[in-house]
């Protein structure tokens, strides 16, 4: 029983250590997914022909700390417009996402350089009744190249997912 506060000891160091890394990690993972944003400013278009054509123009704003994108689309002959704003919170990149459904979800992004993939994670909304409400829940981001890259967004209500919308976008300028 001698050795038991020892091995207290040095599990809690291990623990502390492992902790600081994947803190670290994150910090790096947080910057190299905003600095992969910022890559798209420009244009968009939709890349295949769809009566809907959604566009998007993307831009660095307030120093460039923050991507701001703008999303356009008529649908049912209606125009259809949504902004999000990428930022980093620390070392962690979110986005909050002003939806046509009238409110606005915050999501936690996490960068997978070796898929050149960014996982965004629902954290919490404003202006959602209930979280049974309809909500974008989840979205992926996918740099194919530079000229190229495919949005999934999924829709959740009533604690499902509803829809989920798959686009790729050509740059157009």
């Amino acid at each position: 029983m001698k050795f038991a506060p020892k091995i207290l000891i040095v599990t809690a160091t291990v623990v502390a250590a492992l902790c600081s890394a994947s803190n670290s990690s994150a910090a790096t993972n947080g910057l190299a997914a905003y600095e992969q944003l910022k890559s798209l400013v420009g244009h968009w278009q939709e890349a295949k022909t769809t009566e809907a054509q959604a566009s998007m123009d993307i831009e660095l704003t307030a120093n460039g700390n923050a991507v701001l994108e703008r999303f356009h689309m008529i649908q049912a002959g209606k125009p259809v417009d949504m902004t999000t704003l990428y930022y980093l919170d620390g070392d962690q990149l979110q986005m909050t996402h002003y939806c046509m459904a009238g409110n606005q979800p915050t999501m936690r992004g996490t960068y997978v350089p070796e898929s050149k993939t960014i996982t965004f994670n629902f954290v919490r909304a404003t202006n959602l009744k209930s979280p049974n409400d309809g909500h974008m829940h989840h979205a992926v981001y996918t740099f194919l190249d530079s000229d190229h890259f495919q949005t999934r967004w999924t829709f959740q209500k009533d604690g499902k997912d509803a829809f989920t919308e798959d686009v790729t976008y050509v740059r157009t300028k």
